[in-house]
């Protein structure tokens, strides 16, 4: 598939690295890590091979450029999510869950295809030092952004529960992207926050 612009056009400058980027992703969701090469990513995002020479030197490079446009993305969700939230909000835990799983609608940083691909780059960063950066900064925004609405719902341990609730949901999405299962994952999060509030 060849990328364009709305007006048909090939991006240019960095929405062609954005372009790329995409496509990074696109091949670790489909064929994993091993396969990210230089030509290959060229040929995912329908771009010439020198497209991706220019922006990135080495395969690490494209990996980890690419989880960062990932985390970036989603921690722009999360900052927009928080920003709607009224001062006093009725149901805080039900708040906490839909920040860690997003929208429902199975598109954009919710599709399979995208977690597939940003939980395989994810336990890639136990080998590559800069992954393991990027995948600690993300945690870290969900660590700001948690805490005060655990507290609000009563949690005496706001940051530990907050880490708690994080790693359930990173286990029971990966559970779900190996099982093939569908099923809503709000309401066993929830299950799981109503827990740890009222410990």
């Amino acid at each position: 598939m060849t990328v364009r612009t709305p007006n048909g056009t090939r991006p240019r400058g960095t929405a062609r690295r954005d372009a790329l980027l995409d496509a990074v992703l696109r091949v670790v969701a489909e064929v994993g890590v091993d396969a990210v090469t230089h030509r290959r990513v060229a040929e995912a995002a329908g771009l010439p091979l020198a497209s991706t020479t220019y922006w990135f030197e080495s395969k690490e490079q494209m990996l980890t450029a690419a989880l960062e446009r990932a985390a970036d993305r989603d921690i722009e969700r999360l900052d927009t999510f928080l920003g709607e939230i009224p001062a006093r909000a009725a149901d805080p835990l039900g708040l906490a869950v839909r920040a860690i799983l997003g929208p429902n609608e199975d598109s954009g940083q919710t599709s399979r295809g995208w977690l597939l691909a940003t939980y395989t780059l994810m336990l890639e960063a136990a080998r590559q030092p800069a992954l393991r950066e990027v995948t600690m900064r993300w945690t870290e925004a969900y660590m700001e952004a948690l805490p005060p609405l655990l507290a609000a719902a009563g949690s005496r341990h706001a940051r530990s529960d907050a880490a708690l609730l994080l790693a359930a949901a990173d286990g029971l999405l990966i559970d779900q992207l190996a099982s093939d299962d569908t099923s809503d994952l709000a309401p066993r999060l929830r299950r799981l926050a109503d827990a740890l509030v009222n410990a």
